[in-house]
């Protein structure tokens, strides 16, 4: 299933299903409901097979996400209108012996309705890649995942929170467990959830927690395990279907994955603004790895034009253009697939992305990952465009998650800050859209690649290493190809860091004098888009908004706050989607 509603308190059907299916531009899912003494609930069928709702005569029980059975076969997978995955689910539950870290690998949540005690089980996935959100009052509980049909549902909308719209607008994300309203909050990660219905008490435990503990006595070790964990989960996927799909680029995540599934026949999709760098890298891969590569390509303005539906699926307080996909799962048929795979999050993960690092390694990307010891979280907060007390309100709420994790994860907090959950990860949104659109499976999103990237050492992250380590075999096809970033991936750090200098060097000329033009990349050209009068005249549409917002100078229109260059080009782009929201 794709979204689910509970209420202790009775919702009218119509309400229900008008509030579900408001998230979709076109399209919308059939809404399943349930209605009793103990209260409300609602969910929208999702592409996923097997997880259709199970009833039985004393619970009811709802599974949204498509997560892999680890603990059995996953045979439901092409069985359209089937509820069996779910009912394994809930017996493995009810008889005791759901180990739900192991027996569970994906996105997930579980709502658990006990007909007769009335009392309500919710249990998150290990990193809330699929959020929870809790609005509750002294005589009722309300939870939903996505945040505004929950807003609708309470009647919360109009209680914005000033601090989340700043963070978001600096950020692209919201500060956990904060929500766009001040009433709503997400519910803990990898965690069961107990709401006991007559007295509204609602406790919550954790099942999992990232801490941080060396599992692995070498780098072999580990990269032996993470090979292990990503097969395990692409062959629970492979040994029931051959219509599968997968996303190739011009990267080394998706290769791969090519060399997992060289066996398996496969369609492969890339979309890109014109057949640029990226595209043709991405052809070459697919003949070495016999991927049936299907290229669409894009209006150069596409991100500008999805922005409303997007923003709408995806809720606010993610940032929309993660929705990568959005309107070629439509017209590439990705919803036909049993299966669509990508390499979502092996950067977060397994490489280190999330670790602070050297000045001038982003801008001068052949410099070697070195982690920078005292990293300062709350840097963009050093702005003018907004009110002071709001940014000290936002640094004192990001330094108590930073201290959340510290209770954990000492040593490593700045890097899981902004993973756990996974709603602090800006990327995180690709998951939100994708999810409801078609059976998308992400293998290290698996549970036991979540696991390995919470046990191994930062040191082993950085520089590739042990995703390098892993990665090789299946690399050897494309030895000699470059990817986009001008490396070539089947060699170590060290040697690229030569092969990516004079790479990046011969790019940076070529661009100068002319050589290379246009966007060689696999998303949008940012810079672009938002110089387009399209974008100002969108934004300019909605300047009466600029009162919701607590910038610091009033008197100013939109354009004229943006026009002061303290915003980056992220930062705008994230204002124009909360100016769209506050419409």
């Amino acid at each position: 299933m794709s979204d689910f509603i509970y209420s202790s308190n009775k919702i009218s059907s119509s309400i229900i299903k008008q509030g579900i299916q408001s998230i979709y531009d076109k399209n919308s899912p059939k809404v399943i409901e349930f209605h009793g003494a103990w209260g409300s609930a609602g969910v929208s069928i999702n592409p996923y097979n097997g997880f259709l709702p199970y009833e039985n005569n004393e619970h009811i029980c709802i599974v949204v996400g498509g997560p892999l059975l680890m603990f059995r076969d996953n045979a439901f997978l092409t069985k359209v209108d089937s509820n069996e995955g779910t009912q394994a689910i809930f017996e493995r539950w009810n008889n005791g012996s759901l180990n739900i870290e192991f027996d569970l690998s994906g996105p997930f949540s579980i709502l658990i309705i006990n007909k007769k005690s009335y009392d309500i089980i919710c249990i998150t996935d290990l990193m809330s890649f699929i959020p929870v959100y809790k609005f509750a009052d002294s005589t009722s509980v309300t939870l939903c995942t996505h945040v505004d049909i929950l807003a609708k549902f309470t009647e919360q909308n109009e209680n914005l929170d000033q601090v989340s719209i700043v963070d978001f607008i600096l950020h692209g994300i919201i500060t956990y467990p904060y929500t766009m309203y001040e009433n709503i909050k997400q519910i803990a990660p990898s965690s069961i959830h107990i709401l006991n219905n007559s007295s509204m008490n609602f406790q919550s435990e954790n099942y999992w927690l990232p801490t941080g503990e060396d599992e692995y006595k070498s780098l072999k070790q580990a990269a032996k395990a993470l090979d292990k964990g990503l097969n395990n989960f692409i062959n629970k996927i492979t040994e029931e279907t051959n219509d599968i799909a997968q996303f190739l680029s011009g990267g080394e995540d998706s290769r791969m994955l090519s060399g997992m599934l060289y066996d398996s026949e496969r369609d492969g999709h890339i979309f890109i603004d014109d057949i640029n760098r990226e595209g043709k890298i991405a052809q070459k891969v697919a003949k070495a790895y016999g991927v049936n590569l299907k290229i669409t390509t894009r209006d150069p303005m596409h991100y500008f034009k999805i922005l409303p539906a997007c923003s709408t699926l995806v809720g606010s307080g993610s940032q929309y253009h993660h929705a990568h996909t959005y309107g070629f799962h439509n017209s590439c048929q990705l919803d036909s697939y049993t299966a669509v795979l990508g390499g979502l999050l092996s950067d977060a993960l397994l490489k280190g992305f999330r670790i602070k690092k050297i000045k001038g390694s982003s801008r001068l990307p052949f410099i070697p990952d070195i982690k920078v010891k005292n990293s300062d979280i709350n840097n963009k907060l050093k702005t003018t465009n907004f009110d002071k007390q709001i940014l000290n309100e936002l640094e004192k709420r990001r330094i108590k998650h930073l201290n959340r994790i510290k209770i954990f994860r000492q040593d490593t907090a700045e890097e899981w800050f902004m993973l756990w959950p996974i709603s602090m990860n800006s990327s995180s949104p690709n998951i939100h859209a994708n999810r409801r659109l078609f059976c998308s499976y992400e293998p290290f999103m698996a549970c036991d690649i979540v696991k390995l990237s919470a046990s191994v050492p930062q040191e082993w992250k950085l520089n590739r290493k042990l995703f390098h380590c892993t990665a090789k075999p299946y690399l050897k096809r494309t030895k000699l190809f470059f990817h986009g970033n001008g490396t070539l991936p089947y060699y170590s750090w060290k040697t690229n860091i030569f092969i990516q200098f004079f790479t990046w060097s011969y790019r940076q000329l070529a661009k100068r004098i002319g050589l290379i033009k246009g966007n060689q990349g696999p998303w949008g050209d940012w810079k672009e888009m938002v110089r387009d009068q399209r974008w100002s005249d969108f934004v300019n549409n909605f300047n009466d908004i600029q009162n919701q917002i607590p910038f610091k100078e009033k008197n100013k229109n939109l354009i004229e706050i943006v026009g002061n260059k303290e915003l980056n080009v992220s930062q705008y782009v994230n204002l124009t989607q909360i100016i769209y929201h506050l419409s």
